[in-house]
């Protein structure tokens, strides 16, 4: 698991957790508390509800007894008796009809026909059912119900004095009962007036019809001696409360309040409370992103700087920043990579000191085998000189000097002394040949350090090679100065160098019959230049540095040991000059030789 989330769970669980639990006990026992306060809220209000329609029933009572009391029907005729029941509907507060029954069972009744009020008929046969059978019990209310709805109804019993029974009575409007129940269905209530059974008499304005489940609902909570509980019929849970009417057994009023209007500010609150949790939990975790995220960042820079390091990458560094444990651990990094970077640098400059050193001692030694070498070399060329001289020479010298007396012969043949003139030259050829071979193999420690000419050099050097260069079928071309350049030199070196020079030019021109080799002389300020031109197959760029190294070579087969040019460039050296070298691969090469003039002048 990554630190970032190991942060947001231990956020979660020290901070948002606690502050949830919390919240939803004190929610929790929040709504215990306020569902029982509604509850005894809804009791009292049916309380006082049926106490106030106790009251006006009660009223209604009084004066139907006041306009009454003093009453003898038995002096009133028919028309009188109308009279009477019309005041009496009049003076009795929300009556609607009035009735008398006499000892005799005769009704006489005041109100709308029948037609127009279905419930008067019923009222004056209940009137009259209870002057029958004293049902009523004195005075008390009386329910009438049917098809047309419900009725309350006050009686008095009137007893004249000259004897008889008689009762009389008033319908009353359930506008008494409405206006209480009004009262209490304001703000999301309802409340019912029930009778005994039950049964609906009247509702408050816009109250649904119970249902026979709500009834069954409240039937539960009437049985189990509660005065408010929950009640969850099929209009919805609500809280109810429920109080019997005093006077009238059996008689309930119901006032019922919907849970959600109940609960509504505790709804509120529970929104309220999720709502704040939720924010809680999106701080709390973005917080711990927030600092998982600079966390990781700054391992992941030590991370990356470590992976920097570890790559070669010597200049890998911390970021620094802050005083906490991170900043602790990348700055310890940091002088860690100092100390490793200075100990690299050091470790860097010994491996360079010490490859300087083996490099010069390296080309040392090279030089020290090529000198070797090389006087090896002329050691032998000095043998074969000397061996040259003493066969060569004496034969020759009898032979031009035979040559000569039968020269000196008048009257010999002209083809004879034809002859005889091209034995000479040859000899003395053969015996200047001898001679710059053994002044070629005189090589000194020392340079002998001459004024002489450019172009004596160039001359003795070529008369060395001019054969092997033509036997090539190589074209040699010569192009020397008048008057010849004038330089300070070693007559056997510089003659070595033009030789060296020229046999490079010729292996380079291998295997291209008809190709062109060009030895120049010049003077070019101060210097003079001997300049060896060939189109041979040229050098490679990646070579030439290495060129005048000794031993390495480019030829296809090797050969002399890769001396010839490294030899010529430590003779040029030794007398003050250098060799510049102009080469493209399949068009030949330039080797420019570059001598300080002896005095400044041409001869």
């Amino acid at each position: 698991m990554t630190l970032a989330r190991r942060l947001m769970l231990f956020a979660l669980a020290a901070a948002v957790l606690p502050l949830v639990g919390v919240a939803f006990a004190v929610l929790s026992r929040s709504e215990q508390a306020l569902a029982t306060r509604v509850a005894e809220a809804q009791a009292a209000s049916a309380r006082a509800t049926a106490e106030g329609i106790a009251r006006d029933l009660d009223a209604a009572q009084d004066q139907l007894g006041r306009v009454v009391e003093a009453w003898d029907p038995s002096r009133l005729d028919e028309r009188e008796l109308r009279g009477f029941l019309a005041m009496l509907t009049s003076q009795v507060g929300g009556a609607s009809a009035s009735a008398t029954v006499d000892a005799a069972g005769r009704v006489q009744v005041h109100g709308a026909s029948a037609d127009a009020d279905p419930l008067l008929g019923q009222f004056v046969e209940s009137v009259a059912a209870a002057q029958r059978d004293g049902s009523w019990q004195g005075t008390a209310l009386a329910f009438f119900g049917g098809r047309g709805g419900v009725a309350l109804a006050a009686l008095r019993e009137v007893k004249p004095p000259r004897g008889g029974r008689w009762v009389v009575a008033v319908r009353l409007d359930p506008v008494l009962a409405v206006r209480r129940l009004a009262e209490a269905g304001r703000e999301g209530r309802a409340a019912w007036l029930l009778d005994g059974e039950g049964r609906v008499l009247v509702g408050s304005p816009g109250a649904v019809v119970l249902a026979p489940a709500d009834r069954e609902e409240m039937q539960r909570l009437a049985g189990s001696g509660g005065a408010s509980g929950m009640l969850a019929g099929p209009a919805g849970a609500a809280m109810a409360g429920l109080a019997g009417v005093p006077g009238l057994a059996g008689w309930n009023v119901l006032v019922r309040l919907p849970a959600a209007e109940a609960f509504k500010d505790l709804l509120s609150l529970r929104r309220a409370v999720i709502g704040t949790s939720l924010a809680v939990l999106a701080v709390a975790l973005a917080a711990a992103l927030l600092l998982a995220g600079g966390i990781t960042r700054r391992l992941a820079a030590v991370e990356g700087a470590a992976r920097a390091f570890g790559a070669g990458d010597a200049s890998a560094r911390v970021p620094a920043g802050g005083a906490d444990e991170l900043t602790r651990v990348g700055g310890a990094f940091n002088v860690m990579a100092d100390e490793l970077q200075a100990s690299r640098a050091r470790l860097e400059r010994w491996n360079e000191d010490l490859k300087t050193e083996v490099d010069q001692r390296t080309r040392e030694l090279r030089e020290a085998q090529a000198r070797l070498v090389e006087a090896q070399k002329l050691a032998a060329v000095g043998q074969l000189g000397a061996g040259v001289a003493h066969e060569i020479n004496n034969p020759l010298t009898g032979i031009l000097g035979n040559a000569q007396l039968l020269l000196e012969q008048r009257d010999l043949p002209a083809g004879q002394r034809e002859a005889l003139e091209a034995i000479e030259r040859m000899a003395r050829r053969c015996r200047e040949i001898t001679r710059k071979l053994l002044r070629f193999s005189e090589q000194r420690a020392v340079p002998d350090l001459r004024d002489l000419e450019l172009n004596k050099a160039v001359e003795d050097g070529l008369a060395l090679v001019e054969g092997q260069v033509r036997q090539a079928g190589l074209t040699l071309e010569t192009s020397l100065a008048t008057p010849s350049p004038l330089a300070r030199a070693d007559m056997a070196q510089l003659t070595q160098v033009v030789f060296n020079l020229v046999v490079n030019a010729r292996t380079a021109c291998l295997g291209k019959p008809g190709a062109r080799i060009r030895v120049e002389t010049r003077q070019a300020g101060p210097h003079g230049e001997i300049v060896v031109e060939d189109q041979g197959k040229g050098i490679p760029a990646e070579h030439l540095p290495r060129l005048f190294e000794p031993f390495f070579t480019t030829k296809d087969l090797w050969s002399n040991v890769g001396l010839g040019l490294s030899e010529a460039w430590r003779i040029v050296d030794e007398h003050g000059g250098d060799i510049q070298v102009r080469s493209e691969p399949g068009q030949g090469s330039t080797f420019t030789v570059r001598l300080p003039l002896a005095t400044g002048r041409t001869v």
